[in-house]
């Protein structure tokens, strides 16, 4: 007999000897369940720790303080006011709007920005006259070049003050302190506004009045029509109700430039802070080349 069948048989004589162990199957499937659990754990883990490392720079980099990339302004179209009217459901959309002023000596256009904030306001079609509306009284904000002002005859054309091409703003100022009708509250003084020097004014009436002639307004300034290209444009006041006016007269490329902000009536707290948004939204500069 050879070695390798004297192990063999060695080998049975073992095996005859001892007792297989029993043996658990359900155990044995609850340690397989719980080896794939800990082995899924795992395999999540690892995904999240991957994805927190990528997220975390990010999040990081939105988060610094330290200066980042310029973004390139877009370019929008800033629309000339339109005419609106609230009253057939058609009030200015809110948005920021060009208000054109003529043009300087040189020819080049000049215009005002305004943002409208609420949908809430209309506009006039002569382009500068922008206004909010209820039963109770209305607030009014017109920016404009004047060619006149009211004169002795305020409730027709006849007789307006006329102003000069080449009138400074302490000229313009004087001449608003003449407005028949009103009396001065403040001013004329110099008060900075809108990033610029300006004469400040303020004049009340506690009754505007106009004969009764059917539509007689007040004619508080003649002004031109659209771009400043025509004739026909207005500054007019309904009779019959207290008005307060506050003026802003500034120079633009060595043109006089009116801000009027009007109360006409008895206008509630929403209506008077919304015309002070509007007047605080007021930038000026040139609109584009002659």
């Amino acid at each position: 007999m050879n070695l390798d069948q004297l192990l063999t048989d060695a080998a049975r004589h073992v095996a005859d000897q001892v007792d297989p162990p029993e043996v658990d199957v359900d155990a044995v499937r609850t340690r397989a369940r719980a080896s794939r659990r800990r082995s899924t754990a795992l395999a999540v883990t690892a995904a999240a720790v991957t994805a927190a490392l990528i997220v975390i720079p990010l999040l990081a980099d939105h988060d610094s303080t330290a200066p980042q990339p310029a973004v390139t302004p877009r370019s929008d179209l800033i629309r000339t006011l339109p005419d609106a009217d609230c009253a057939i459901g058609r009030c200015l959309k809110p948005r920021t709007y060009g208000i054109p002023l003529g043009t300087d000596t040189s020819g080049h256009r000049l215009r005002a920005r305004v943002t409208v904030p609420t949908g809430s306001w209309e506009a006039a079609r002569d382009q500068h006259r922008t206004s909010w509306v209820d039963a109770e009284g209305a607030v009014v904000l017109n920016v404009y070049q004047p060619d006149g002002f009211a004169g002795e005859q305020p409730c027709s054309w006849n007789g307006m003050t006329h102003v000069r091409p080449d009138a400074s703003m302490d000229d313009v100022a004087r001449l608003l302190t003449t407005l028949p009708q009103f009396v001065v509250a403040d001013g004329p003084r110099a008060l900075p506004a809108f990033g610029r020097d300006t004469r400040y004014l303020k004049v009340r009436a506690d009754l505007v009045r106009c004969p009764t002639a059917r539509g007689a307004h007040y004619q508080l300034a003649n002004i031109y029509w659209g771009d400043g290209l025509e004739e026909g444009g207005e500054s007019a006041i309904d009779p019959g109700q207290p008005v307060l006016i506050e003026f802003w007269v500034l120079e633009l490329e060595g043109k006089p430039i009116v801000v009027e902000a009007r109360q006409e009536g008895i206008p509630d707290y929403a209506m008077i802070r919304g015309l002070d948004q509007l007047i605080e939204s007021l930038t000026f500069g040139h609109r584009g080349p002659p």
